[in-house]
């Protein structure tokens, strides 16, 4: 794979005579080009030569490398007015810009995914409630360019959106744009979690490192790392999820539906191709290169969250050859900076820890886990695997730390009891050990999910809300199939977190919302 974010061109929406070029000049940072299919290509221009550079661009909307971040942004407005003079600043700072004028219908900016929309009051045929509409549809951020007085402004001001008066919009907010994105962000999420707690909320929790973990492949470990991570950031936590296996492919970007035009950024193949993070005291160096490690997982429709991911091992190339073993060494030194800048960041970090306690990545995942869940599947075999994986965790981490940090789920479970479950389970770990335990061990039972739901799911063909948590709390096709798996992993979850026990885990999405995927 290629590493890092590909530049993409920006897209500006007219009607053009195909074949026809802009009358701006060679060279120029605006230039349009006609497709012939009534958009109008916004590229961006090359210098004609090296003694003529193009002259650097201020980035407001850096990531965590100073980079920039391309979002997709509509606009509401004429390409020859301020809509276009909008669109070219943010296209010259390189987010994708799509002039619309006139009324467009919902379906057909919703399939833009847009992450910012910019109504000009005079330039719009659109109307306040269809914009809410989109914008409940994809939870995209508003900025408003209005005279004050004006309708649109006092929607605005009525939802807390900013308001930009029309003379210099265009500067104002390609000067302002992380600012007022900000505070956007900050107004719908405290509306978003209003609406899911029934009052005003704040989700403050330290930060935590979860880990789940099993004996063997099938046992649904990364399935309810997935479950989890998207259940907790639903309900207002920062969530950062990492897979740390290193024995197989890693399955969090398939289970999170990082598609094309996402960059994949994976933590075996940042240690095959740089060295050891270069630390001094826990923190990074001053000066040294920190490269991306993370991908932000868009929302689902109705949900607003922050959740990014790192993937494990995509390929196997880098673990092929004697340098396996100093690779994964790597890859656990960067496991251990990518968790605290994390939690520095004030996220709960969330590892899909792998079965491998001979691998130093999945070795490192499980030490680091504040709290481990142990994902066992009821049966015989299961219970066995996981009876000699738990004693070998047992051994390492010895009985206090086994105590307090590690947690058995048994995942796929029809009709038996939990007492019955870990009363098997305990007299297999201490017939290994060779002693009693000293403490009862804490358990937690997730029902089975019916394998053609989740066939029945992906032939939807839809993104992140084929997930079972996400079914349930969107009100999807399969709502009432998975909600027994979600009330089992909110009260498994309940724990860590006390104030998700303030909310039913099955409250059904605002009717505002438009849920295509509902029966």
């Amino acid at each position: 794979m290629r590493w890092g974010r590909q530049r993409r061109s920006t897209w500006l929406w007219r009607r053009p005579v195909p074949g026809r070029r802009s009358r701006l000049p060679r060279g120029s940072p605006n230039r349009i080009w006609s497709n012939g299919f009534g958009l109008a290509v916004r590229r961006p221009a090359r210098p004609l030569s090296s003694s003529h550079p193009e002259p650097p661009v201020p980035n407001p909307h850096p990531n965590h490398e100073g980079k920039a971040m391309g979002m997709n942004v509509v606009i509401l407005g004429n390409l020859s007015g301020i809509g276009g003079e909008i669109a070219n600043q943010l296209a010259r700072l390189g987010h994708e810009a799509y002039a619309m004028p006139g009324a467009v219908a919902v379906e057909i900016l919703a399939g833009l995914r847009p992450q910012l929309i910019i109504p000009v009051a005079t330039e719009t045929g659109m109307t306040t409630e269809t914009v809410g509409r989109l914008v409940a549809e994809t939870g995209a951020a508003v900025i408003v360019v209005a005279s004050p007085g004006n309708a649109w402004a006092t929607w605005a001001e009525h939802l807390k959106y900013p308001v930009i008066p029309p003379e210099r919009a265009a500067e104002e907010i390609a000067a302002r744009l992380s600012e007022l994105i900000a505070q956007v962000q900050a107004t719908e999420q405290a509306r978003y979690l209003q609406s899911v707690y029934g009052a005003p909320v704040v989700v403050a929790s330290q930060p935590r490192v979860i880990g789940f973990g099993g004996p063997k492949g099938g046992t649904g470990k990364s399935t309810v790392a997935a479950n989890a991570a998207a259940l907790l950031a639903a309900r207002g936590v920062s969530v950062h999820i990492i897979d740390a296996e290193s024995d197989t492919r890693g399955n969090q970007p398939d289970l999170f539906r990082l598609g094309e035009g996402t960059p994949i950024y994976s933590i075996v193949e940042l240690a095959s191709l740089n060295p050891s993070p270069p630390r001094a005291g826990g923190v990074f160096e001053p000066g040294a290169h920190v490269p991306t490690f993370w991908s932000q997982v868009p929302a689902p429709r109705g949900i607003r969250w922050n959740l990014r991911l790192t993937a494990g091992l995509l390929t196997l190339d880098p673990l092929m050859g004697e340098r396996s073993v100093s690779v994964l060494a790597r890859a656990a030194d960067w496991l251990d900076f990518a968790i605290e800048r994390a939690t520095g960041e004030g996220y709960t970090v969330v590892l899909d820890t792998g079965n491998n306690l001979m691998s130093p990545l999945s070795l490192r995942a499980i030490n680091r886990s504040q709290v481990l869940y142990i994902v066992l599947e009821p049966e015989d075999t299961g219970l066995i695997a996981g009876a000699s994986w738990l004693a070998h965790v047992y051994r390492m981490a010895g009985p206090d730390a086994f105590s307090s940090k590690v947690r058995i789920v048994f995942n796929k479970v029809r009709g038996e009891s939990g007492s019955e479950l870990v009363g098997r389970l305990r007299e297999h770990v201490e017939a290994i050990l060779g002693h009693r335990l000293p403490r009862a061990m804490p358990v937690h039972i997730l029902p089975y999910l019916d394998l053609d739901i989740a066939r029945a799911q992906t032939s939807l063909r839809l993104g992140v809300e084929h997930l079972a948590v996400l079914q349930t709390l969107s009100g999807g096709r399969y709502a009432e199939e998975t909600r027994g798996f979600t009330d089992a992993l909110h009260a498994m979850l309940s724990e860590l977190f006390p104030v998700l026990a303030t909310v039913s885990s099955a409250r059904e999405a605002s009717s505002r919302f438009r849920l295509p995927w509902r029966r």
